[in-house]
């Protein structure tokens, strides 16, 4: 069942409801008015039956007759009867009353009753000391009969209305839901090759139009990200096919004919430089789908990012012995100045991936390493002296397998930042460049303290 027949159906149950619930309680008062309006005329009846009877004596028998055919036979099947109260325990009544009608009579100086559709009313009146009862019943036929025609119409006009009701809300439910089916329609109409094409938003304030603007936000993240990854396949397959295309190349070089050992040797390096290159590649993709993979579930401890960063130096001075990267901090001075939470290994990378792109991109000229703490923050800086990067390539440098012009020439994957940037945002750290052509690159990278 579709939202459009739910909320028809919803909106008609509802709606009949509140029609049913309204037409039980006109009933009701109206039932309720027809019984107190025909009791109050039986009260007055009451009273006209009493004074006629004190005022009998005063007429003659066919004038008293004509009074009472006049104002006493106007209420449909009344009847009428006055007694006198003698004190038996048995009372003659002219007409007969359930038992529990003939006490209330006698027991009550004014009583009413009804039995069924018959209403009566009583009084108790003294005249020459002697107790009289006045007794009057009718039917309210006419009341009756309203009160029936009340209710026919009632359900009458309830069985017309729901119907009614329905179409009215099924008509209204698909006009007010056709701009969410048209952007049904368009939305199953994109696909990989179209994703450019966006929903129609006509009212932005409406949820419809706030529905078709979240969606169309998610279109926008789906785009950047597809076209991401297909740039990130094309320079993959490039900087991958590239090694290749040179190993197989030299080797189909050196096997194409006879040659000296030094030339073979020679050979061998180039394949060997090749092979560094394409292993560095591999490795740095493996490493970035890993962190991508890891998520929140990376594991996190207690680092002193001073004892740290002079292991990732320790390290990196067997890959480039001949580095001239300077510490500017004294280790271990203070316990707890530098104690960060974090994923060692992967600290551990981002340094040396940084430590290498310095001293690689400055011809292992000087390069500074700096430490400094605050009370909030700890912030890392590796400063070399090298080629710079073009103000244009800042906001680029931290895509995959992008090189700026300048930096062509020189070896590497593309991937060393772009895998630094994603450990520093998982380890929510800062990641900063400060840069000019020829003059050298900053490296800053700020931890907050405390981090959970």
């Amino acid at each position: 069942m579709n939202i459009r027949t739910r909320l028809s159906i919803s909106f008609s149950i509802l709606v009949s409801g509140i029609f049913l619930l309204f037409g039980l309680l006109i009933y009701l008062l109206a039932a309720d008015h027809r019984l107190k309006d025909f009791q109050e005329r039986l009260n007055q009846r009451v009273l006209i039956t009493e004074n006629v009877f004190l005022e009998k004596d005063s007429f003659s028998g066919e004038a008293f007759e004509k009074i009472t055919n006049a104002f006493l036979q106007t209420l449909p099947e009344e009847t009428e009867e006055v007694i006198e109260l003698k004190g038996e325990n048995t009372q003659k009544f002219q007409y007969e009353y359930p038992p529990t009608v003939q006490r209330g009579l006698l027991t009550n100086e004014v009583f009413a009753f009804r039995e069924g559709d018959t209403q009566g009313a009583s009084r108790v009146f003294r005249v020459k000391e002697k107790d009289y009862l006045v007794i009057v019943t009718a039917v309210d036929k006419i009341g009756i009969e309203n009160l029936s025609f009340l209710k026919s119409s009632i359900a009458i006009l309830i069985a017309i209305a729901i119907p009614i009701i329905f179409l009215s809300s099924y008509f209204i439910s698909k006009r007010m839901l056709l701009p969410i089916s048209k952007k049904i329609d368009k939305a199953n109409k994109i696909s990989a090759t179209n994703l450019h094409m966006r929903l129609n938003v006509y009212n932005p304030k409406d949820e419809i139009g706030k529905l078709a603007i979240a969606f169309n936000n998610l279109l926008d993240r789906l785009e950047e990200s597809f076209e991401a990854q297909i740039a990130f396949i094309s320079n993959a397959s490039h900087e991958i096919k590239n090694p290749l295309t040179a190993i197989m190349g030299e080797a189909e070089v050196a096997i194409s004919r006879s040659r000296s050992a030094d030339e073979y040797l020679e050979s061998l390096k180039t394949v060997l430089e090749e092979t560094e290159v394409l292993n560095s590649t591999i490795n740095n993709l493996l490493q970035l789908s890993k962190v991508n993979a890891i998520e929140e579930g990376a594991l996190f401890e207690d680092i002193h990012l001073d004892q740290l960063i002079n292991a990732a130096k320790e390290t990196y001075d067997f890959v480039n012995p001949e580095n001239r990267i300077l510490l500017n901090f004294i280790n271990g001075s203070e316990s707890n100045t530098t104690l960060i939470s974090g994923n060692r290994h992967l600290l551990k990378t981002t340094i040396i991936n940084l430590l290498d792109n310095a001293c690689k991109f400055s011809n292992n000229n000087e390069v500074r390493v700096g430490l400094k703490a605050s009370t909030e923050q700890i912030k890392l800086s590796i400063a070399d002296k090298g080629i710079g990067i073009a103000s244009a390539d800042l906001d680029k440098i931290r895509t995959p397998f992008f090189r700026g012009n300048n930096a062509i020439k020189i070896k590497g994957s593309g991937i060393g930042l772009a895998l630094c940037e994603r450990i520093i945002d998982l380890h929510k750290a800062n990641l900063e460049f400060k840069s000019k052509i020829d003059s050298g690159t900053e490296v800053s990278i700020t931890f907050p303290k405390n981090l959970p």
